[in-house]
């Protein structure tokens, strides 16, 4: 009985420190409304691991607005305007200038910094800039 419990009390231990690790910024994920992405990188440097989470971040969503962007604009709009893909990439460069970080925790872990963090924009601002850009 008393292995049993003490296992118990180990086991409860153990669980405690991956609660103080827990990762409050995965939650967070691209719906109908917004895009969002979150990462986590770690580094000897706080301010190298913060904003390697944060490009990390940045590379998922815009993978995700990239998507977004060619299912949105037909190959037809492509092929009608000689500007098309420069319009394209401007705005793409203004949408990830504008993304908003929702989440962002950074620990010391022995000798190293782990950062999580998780950023979103709006659908419709997505929208707005890429029609604002091709009706130029």
């Amino acid at each position: 009985m008393k292995k049993l419990l003490l296992l118990f009390f180990v086991i409860i231990i153990l669980q405690s420190c991956n609660i103080l690790n827990f990762n409050n910024c995965k939650k967070y994920h691209t719906d109908s409304i917004v895009f969002r992405a979150h990462s986590e990188a770690m580094s000897t440097n706080i301010q190298f691991a913060e904003e390697k989470a944060l490009l990390l971040a940045k590379k998922v969503i815009a993978e995700d607005i990239d998507n977004y962007i060619i299912e949105k604009c037909n190959y037809k709009s492509f092929l009608s305007d000689s500007e098309f893909e420069d319009k394209i990439t401007i705005a793409r460069n203004t949408i990830l200038s504008d993304i908003k970080i929702i989440c962002s925790k950074t620990m010391k872990k022995g000798e190293m910094y782990k950062s999580f963090i998780a950023v979103e924009i709006s659908k419709e601002d997505v929208d707005k800039e890429i029609s604002g850009r091709l009706n130029k």
